[in-house]
């Protein structure tokens, strides 16, 4: 089977993922897609190949050549979602295409931003952009930050900056890169109410990430983030020194519908 014949038996397998009737079918459906996916993407031509025809799937370069990212999500019937992702990179060493299957983790949210994870035992996020590379210190490996979202529970929903390493032996997930109130994470973390709208993007002009304000909606909801919204001022990530440095009210201009500022696309959520 050619690679074009690959893709259209991905597009139906993903297709019975979505209009599966429970959980126990779409993980079902899920796991062959995903055997599927793997096969066509050990295929050599697969990495020029675009992937953006299967159904509500981020199919993400890092922009450089160096790698991209399949990501989508699988919604579970108590309103939590699980979420799979393969890495698909050249390595000029050993003169082959790699792809590294992430194995998310499940665990309370408290202590995760302070963690460090492998593609063994992944954070676990519906990623929508990809930030150019950054390097900490001159002659040290690149990283790539990438912006995610993850519909955490019927409570709460999570946007995350995340901080990734790439080799030929493996992912690492979160690095000690960030400057804000909050010491020592690894990995950013907005939380808030599950049906409110908060942006998280990237400014690539002035080389900042922008995020609204959160707010508890009454005084005493303080520190519970499934009560937080967002209001209309924002903060940023600015990169200062080789650092993500915390930055209050920032002027921002929002552009026509917004739209550079909005959730990830609906293609790539299922609901």
């Amino acid at each position: 089977m050619n690679l074009s014949a690959k893709i259209r038996q991905l597009v139906e397998l993903r297709q019975a993922t979505i209009n599966a009737a429970n959980d126990q079918q779409r993980l079902a459906a899920d796991n062959e897609f995903r055997t599927f996916l793997k096969d066509a993407l050990n295929d050599p031509e697969s990495f020029k190949q675009s992937f953006d025809t299967i159904p509500q799937l981020a199919d993400l370069q890092s922009g450089d050549g160096y790698f991209r990212m399949i990501n989508w999500n699988v919604p579970l019937d108590d309103q939590t979602h699980r979420y799979r992702c393969y890495i698909q990179f050249y390595d000029k060493k050993e003169k082959e295409f790699k792809v590294f299957d992430l194995k998310q983790g499940y665990r309370d949210l408290e202590g995760e931003v302070r963690k460090v994870f492998s593609e063994k035992d992944w954070y676990g996020a519906l990623y929508y952009k990809i930030i150019p590379s950054k390097k900490r210190k001159r002659g040290s490996k690149n990283t790539y930050m990438a912006l995610g979202w993850d519909g955490h529970d019927e409570f709460s929903t999570i946007k995350v900056v995340e901080v990734m390493t790439i080799t030929s032996k493996g992912v690492r997930f979160g690095s000690d890169i960030f400057d804000t109130d909050e010491r020592n994470i690894k990995r950013f973390i907005l939380e808030y109410k599950d049906d409110a709208s908060v942006s998280l993007n990237y400014d690539a002009q002035k080389k900042r990430i922008i995020f609204n304000q959160l707010v508890p909606m009454e005084p005493d909801l303080e520190g519970m983030r499934e009560f937080y919204v967002p209001v209309m001022q924002f903060d940023a990530l600015e990169w200062k020194k080789r650092r993500w440095r915390y930055v209050k009210d920032i002027p921002v201009k929002m552009k026509a519908e917004g739209k550079d500022y909005n959730d990830p696309p609906d293609e790539q959520q299922i609901r």
